[in-house]
């Protein structure tokens, strides 16, 4: 148990600076989780501490339901968002939750994120649902972000704030934000042109999610 308890939190500083050095958040914007092994808890980044000065010892241990079970530290101020998400969907184990520039950008539009590339189908859908704006740290921005997420999507912008995306790892999870942020850049670069977006079809769309199941290695 001490041996994975350690790596969920070298992962977490891993990529962590990984979301920075990739220009995906700044500073100690966003947060990480990651469950552990037996999903009766898991491991976030703390509140308001760079990446980059982040040490083992200073990340959280806390249960589904936000009782701290383990760290000196504060827990991030999205702690709600992400022990909300883990206790409605058994399936996610890592969740990266980030402002990075074109998904924050987009976040403003108060539309979903449709299928203008086949990276879409990365989130398990069609498109990535936008979840009505909430203040940031309150269990109505959970609630808000859970009931967009549904039962199948693994991800969700959060309006006019940003992205929360999960997976089975956190290598997952940030593979996946890298394909949303490369979708909103596509987006909001083709819509400063004022010319109409051209979407991918859906039963083509529907086709690429099928492959994804079984895409890589």
């Amino acid at each position: 148990m001490e041996i994975m308890e350690t790596k969920d939190r070298n992962d977490l500083i891993q990529y962590g600076l990984a979301l920075v050095n990739e220009g995906l958040t700044s500073g100690s914007g966003g947060n990480l989780s990651v469950r552990s092994d037996d999903s009766k808890s898991f491991f976030i980044t703390p509140s308001g501490m760079a990446y980059d000065v982040l040490k083992k010892s200073d990340l959280v241990h806390m249960d589904p339901e936000g009782n701290v079970l383990g760290g000196t530290r504060k827990p991030s101020s999205e702690w709600h968002m992400h022990a909300a998400i883990y206790r409605a969907r058994p399936d996610i184990r890592a969740l990266i939750h980030c402002h990075s520039p074109y998904i924050s950008a987009f976040s403003v539009l108060g539309e979903d994120l449709g299928p203008v590339s086949y990276l879409i189908a990365s989130s398990g859908a069609g498109s990535v649902p936008l979840a009505p704006y909430e203040t940031f740290g309150t269990e109505a921005l959970a609630e808000s972000a859970v009931k967009a997420l549904g039962k199948d999507v693994k991800a969700v912008i959060l309006a006019n704030h940003g992205l929360i995306a999960g997976g089975k790892n956190l290598k997952e999870a940030l593979s996946l934000t890298r394909d949303l942020e490369f979708c909103a850049f596509m987006y909001m670069t083709a819509l400063a042109t004022n010319k109409p977006i051209q979407l991918i079809p859906e039963e083509k769309i529907k086709e690429v999610i099928e492959q994804m199941k079984t895409y890589g290695q």
